[in-house]
């Protein structure tokens, strides 16, 4: 089908990013004493609000969680956001998208103070119509609600829009906000993750999102 509005995910969908949000996770967790679990876990962190991964990952407390945001931030917000890049063809397949006139938006559980000079540093942002992140002292940021604040950006209804994204929170969030959802594998979800949000549809690299998207 055709769509009118594309939403993409950020980490991990249009940037990879774990170099720099693996290294400032545990930095934080090392500056407080805690023990820094492995690689894999680390990996968790690429997707969900900061804050719950401290406290689902790593067993803060709340309180905690709190510092250790602020930590991770201190390392994060200056060098590490930009430890990261376009996936290689990302730029590629925006052109093109932006040729065919389809209104392109983000949607990132990232803070907005984060996503923007990441998406500018990176010559992103000049290709999408509208991004949707959340404040920086959010703990949650749920993705059907940053969703639905680009369907209603773009007067799009959510059966003519499509979320693409690697995680379940990606799959989730565009079934609770009514779009389509197409899963890319070459990011740091799961396949078995996302089918259970209710995914179908999935793309193994760029040019078979291409493929999916321009059909």
């Amino acid at each position: 089908m055709s769509y009118s509005l594309i939403l993409f995910d950020l980490d991990g969908t249009l940037t990879n990013s774990e170099p720099g949000i693996t290294g400032c996770a545990a930095l934080a967790l090392k500056k407080m004493g805690f023990p820094v679990p492995p690689q894999e876990t680390l990996r968790k962190f690429i997707g969900p609000p900061l804050w719950s991964s401290f406290v689902n990952y790593c067993g803060l407390t709340e309180e905690q969680a709190e510092q250790a945001v602020l930590l991770y931030r201190e390392t994060y917000n200056v060098t590490g956001a930009f430890q990261n890049a376009p996936y290689p063809g990302i730029p590629e397949l925006l052109e093109e998208l932006k040729q065919k006139k389809i209104s392109l938006a983000v949607a990132t559980s990232k803070p907005e103070n984060i996503a923007l000079p990441v998406l500018d540093y990176f010559h992103l942002t000049p290709y999408f119509d509208f991004i949707s992140a959340p404040d920086e002292n959010e703990h949650s940021s749920n993705k059907d609600e940053l969703i639905r604040s680009a369907l209603n950006a773009r007067h799009v209804p959510a059966e003519q829009a499509v979320m693409v994204g690697d995680t379940r929170f990606d799959a989730a969030g565009a079934r609770e906000a009514g779009t389509q959802f197409i899963g890319v594998l070459y990011g740091f979800g799961t396949q078995e993750e996302m089918e259970h949000e209710g995914a179908s549809v999935f793309a193994k690299d760029i040019p078979t999102l291409k493929a999916l998207l321009l059909q």
